[in-house]
């Protein structure tokens, strides 16, 4: 409670012990009257009518006095409730930033999460064609090395084959040449294993 409501209440206590404690003992004497004889009743008029003004001046007074402590309290709860009412208004402003803030974050990191698992799968299928590649070129340069081989393997055996049929024919030639075949027959050989050389060589 503020000092000036302190100070309206002391003043409106005084105020009613001046108004009323007059009023008692007029009230008092006035009863005292009545009970001694006539003109009573008019006695009890002046006490009423005594009793309306003192109640009108104890209002007229209570409104003064009580005036400014009124407006001061009113004015202490307008106060008080605007305060509130910024410090509501505050409260949800910050609310709604951390709000925002909160949301912002979570977007960011669901666009992130987007982005890491986009990138993920780039590299992945970059690295998929990359083994793919390499596979590819290792079983080609296989394939290729295999052919040469076997070209090799292929040649070598045409000359094994070349060489063992020479040597055959020579052994041949040689077993009849002495066997004393006749010249004609000598001739035809040598013709033959000419023939079969050359056969040998294509």
């Amino acid at each position: 409670m503020t000092l000036s409501i302190r100070q309206g209440r002391t003043k409106l206590l005084t105020t009613l012990f001046l108004i009323l404690v007059p009023t008692m003992v007029f009230a008092a004497g006035g009863e005292h009257g009545h009970g001694g004889g006539h003109g009573m009743d008019e006695k009890t008029v002046k006490t009423v009518i005594y009793q309306a003004i003192n109640v009108g001046i104890l209002l007229v007074a209570m409104v003064y006095f009580l005036k400014n402590s009124v407006r001061a309290f009113f004015k202490e709860k307008q106060a008080a409730f605007l305060a509130t009412a910024e410090k509501a208004q505050a409260a949800k402003r910050q609310a709604e930033r951390e709000h925002d803030e909160i949301k912002n974050q979570l977007t960011k990191l669901e666009t992130t999460a987007e982005e890491s698992i986009s990138r993920a799968k780039a590299e992945a299928a970059d690295m998929r064609n990359q083994i793919i590649q390499e596979a590819q070129a290792q079983a080609k340069k296989i394939q290729e090395e295999a052919g040469r081989t076997a070209q090799v393997e292929v040649e070598r055996a045409r000359t094994q084959l070349r060489d063992q049929t020479i040597r055959e024919a020579t052994r041949l030639a040689q077993e009849t040449i002495e066997q004393k075949v006749s010249s004609e027959d000598h001739k035809r050989l040598q013709g033959d294993f000419i023939q079969n050389i050359g056969t040998v060589q294509q």
